[in-house]
């Protein structure tokens, strides 16, 4: 019995390192080939294999694709030089020219060339034509103009707020009551 249990935690530990290994090696690899960068600023397409660059690459994650765009494209153009036999003997390396890739935005947030909104434009519009209309009303009032419609407005909202406090009070009554 206690056989089993031996032979079960060792093959427990194989299967474990078996999946681990794999995702260890692609972590140093991810390492060793940014360190190299890092070090020289460029990554050296003959120093390491395929696969090592591979995982490297797919070591990058969205940070550092997003903000050390450089790397990922270093790591690129190695692979790039290895497919086209750059590290083979007897074959004289090819330079490629970088691709232009295009620009990023400055910001997620960055305006675009297109027009103002109809809608924003309508509401502006109206916001204008109001505080016209508003300052013209303080200017008349100022001089001390007062028509007798303007009268006739101003009693019929005062009015109209009145009742509309009092139907608010009598609803609010009603309310406790219950």
């Amino acid at each position: 019995m206690r056989k089993r249990r031996v032979i079960a935690v060792v093959l427990t530990g194989v299967v474990g390192l078996s999946v681990l290994a794999p995702a260890a090696a692609a972590a140093s690899a991810y390492a060793q080939v940014l360190q190299t960068y890092q070090a020289t600023g460029t990554v050296p397409p003959c120093r390491f294999s395929g696969p090592e660059l591979a995982a490297a690459l797919r070591g990058i994650d969205t940070y550092g694709q997003q903000y050390f765009a450089d790397f990922g494209n270093a790591v690129q153009s190695a692979l790039s030089q290895r497919a086209a036999g750059a590290c083979s003997r007897g074959i004289r390396p090819v330079v490629t020219a970088a691709v232009p890739q295009a620009p990023l935005p400055a910001s997620a947030t960055s305006p675009t060339n297109a027009n103002v909104p109809l809608p924003m434009l309508l509401l502006g519009g109206l916001a204008l034509v109001v505080a016209l209309a508003g300052g013209a009303g303080v200017l008349i009032r100022s001089q001390g103009w007062d028509p007798r419609w303007a009268a006739a407005w101003r009693h019929a909202w005062a009015e109209t707020g009145y009742r509309m406090s009092g139907g608010l009070s009598d609803a609010a009554d009603r309310w406790r009551r219950r």
